[in-house]
Formats: C-alpha cells, sequence, structure tokens
C-alpha cells in the first residue's frame, strides 16, 4: 500500500509505503513495524523497475568532510577553543551556514586569543566531524587568520614585519596568519564570487 502519491510533497515521518512493496532509498528509513517513512522534508520518488522508494530533499546541507578546507568567520574567543561560523567550503560559498570549532594546538601553551580574534576570518582544515560537532585546526603554515580585525576599535589590522596594527588606532596585535594576509580578491572569490576583486 503506498501511502504517499509518487511526486509529491513529503514531511518528515510521513508515511510512504510498507517494506513488502518498496526497499528504503536515499532519505528514508523503514519503522519496526515495516512501514517506510520520509526522513527530510522533499518529493517522494517510487521507482517501479528496483522497487526503491527515495526522497528527494527541497533542502540540502552541504557536506563537510575531514580534510575540506574551510573560511570561517571567529564569533567567540574562549581560552582554549574559538566558536566560528563556516562561510565557505573547498574556496565555495555554502548556503546554509554551520558552527565550527578552532580547536587548540597541544603542543602551545598560550590562550586562543594569541592566534584568532573575533571577527577574524579564517582559513582552517576540518579535522574532525562528530555527532554534528565540526573541528577545525589553523596549524599547518598555510592556514590561520586572513583578515583579522582591531580588538579596540573594529578596523582592519594591516600586517607589519612582527605583528598586525590597526589602521585607525594604531593597537598592534598578533594572529597566526595566512602568507595572502589580507587578499581581499582571494575573500571575495571564497564567499561572494569575487565582490571585491
Amino acid at each position: 500500500m503506498v501511502f504517499a502519491e509518487n511526486g509529491s510533497l513529503v514531511v518528515p515521518g510521513q508515511p510512504l509505503c510498507m517494506i513488502e512493496e518498496f526497499l528504503p532509498g536515499v532519505n528514508v528509513k523503514q519503522l519496526k513495524d515495516g512501514v517506510i517513512v520520509s526522513m527530510k522534508i522533499g518529493i517522494v520518488r517510487y521507482d517501479f523497475s528496483q522497487r526503491i522508494v527515495k526522497v528527494h530533499s527541497l533542502k540540502t546541507i552541504e557536506e563537510i568532510r575531514v580534510g575540506d578546507e574551510v573560511l570561517v568567520e571567529v564569533k567567540d574567543v574562549q581560552e582554549k577553543i574559538a566558536v566560528s561560523e563556516i562561510l565557505a567550503v573547498n574556496g565555495r560559498p555554502i548556503k546554509y551556514k554551520r558552527v565550527a570549532i578552532i580547536l587548540p594546538n597541544p603542543k602551545i601553551k598560550q590562550e586562543m586569543n594569541k592566534f584568532v580574534g573575533v571577527g577574524d576570518l579564517v582559513l582552517a582544515e576540518v579535522v574532525t566531524v562528530f555527532a554534528g560537532v565540526i573541528g577545525v585546526s589553523i596549524w599547518k603554515p598555510r592556514l590561520g587568520a586572513i583578515y583579522s580585525i582591531c580588538n579596540s576599535c573594529g578596523n582592519f589590522l594591516k600586517r607589519t614585519e612582527k605583528t598586525l596594527v590597526c589602521t585607525v588606532c594604531g593597537n598592534k596585535e598578533k594572529r597566526k596568519i595566512v602568507p595572502i594576509y589580507g587578499n581581499l580578491a582571494k575573500i571575495g572569490n571564497m564567499i561572494g564570487g569575487g565582490k571585491w576583486s
């Protein structure tokens, strides 16, 4: 017995059919009583030749994997970690922002605020994805802050020989920066198709 018509809109938990009729495919699951239900909001599709039912999701969230390079915006800096929001994955902007934790380097005993600050745009690498929590690292030489904000006045920190200096108030700060620090064209390409280039 088919409960939802082929091509119709379904919601999570909505019964689609019985296991005797179709095998579960993408975005569906079988309950203990043999009923196959949708796991996503989407369009149900029945493959009558292979006897598989699946749901094509209306909202696709980009999958983030270990090894991906991400551009994040730092939202909060704590003693050992920093909380950030992922803006781009492997050089492409993402539609739905995800939270990532910048993990500490076990070899370095300094606090995280010596390496990143709130508002900074940071290149990082995904090192762990567990139970929906994304952990990223900035500890390789090519990773770190690409654009930093002054903690005193909120303006851009310009790179000098040994430190970063605020272009407005002159405040000096330290960050772990990337070789292409301050390259607005690169940032623009990653988060919006080059609007700053």
